[in-house]
């Protein structure tokens, strides 16, 4: 774990360290992509944990209630 905080944190200094214009280029190229790859992880886990939580039709069921 220490060493992927120490290269966290050396990466971290050296995109601060950039210029604004290059530090937008290298954030937008590393941030948008990362961003949508999470949020289809996301929307994949919530289909299939709302389709194992969903109601389920009976095989039974009549119509007529109880």
């Amino acid at each position: 774990m220490d060493g992927l905080l120490s290269w966290w944190d050396s990466v971290e200094e050296w995109l601060t360290g950039l210029p604004f214009v290059p530090q937008l280029i290298v954030t937008l190229l590393v941030v948008i992509p990362l961003a949508t790859l999470i949020a289809v992880a996301v929307n994949f886990l919530v289909r299939k944990l709302v389709a194992l939580l969903a109601r389920r039709d009976v095989g039974d069921d009549h119509g007529l209630g109880i």
